[in-house]
């Protein structure tokens, strides 16, 4: 039989550890992520930032907008484009004119996939992001 203290101290040293987890769970975002959430650089392996901005509007007027670093405006013949995004579900982007159609998709707060397709058959881009910060 396990002696009272050692038992207690087994309880207490459970409580503090489940405490602190719960804690640090209860501080990450979840969806449904506002506006903020999507906002920044974000990059992939060896290519410069795509950046997200936001206006200053709140509910359905809020845009944000997506540039493209110059490397990739090149391949999809977007240079110097910014494409107009609005909220589309609790955990993604969708572009406002579809030209091209384009989605940013969170898949966590530091993690993300950005889709974009053109209007010709083979114009598609689908690129794994991570925050840049």
């Amino acid at each position: 039989m396990k002696p009272l203290y050692m038992t207690l101290a087994a309880f207490c040293m459970g409580g503090l550890i489940a405490g602190s987890s719960a804690a640090h769970a209860e501080s990450d975002p979840k969806p449904p992520y506002g506006p903020g959430t999507y906002t920044g650089a974000w990059t992939a392996l060896g290519l410069k930032p795509v950046t997200i901005t936001a206006n200053k509007a709140l509910g359905p007027a809020a845009r944000l907008y997506l540039q493209l670093p110059d490397s990739l405006g090149k391949i999809t013949g977007l240079t110097g484009r910014t494409i107009e995004l609005k909220v589309q579900d609790g955990t993604s982007l969708r572009s406002v004119d579809d030209n091209p159609r384009t989605i940013f998709r969170l898949t966590s707060p530091n993690a993300a996939d950005l889709q974009m397709q053109g209007e010709k058959p083979g114009q598609k881009l689908d690129l794994p992001l991570s925050r840049a910060d």
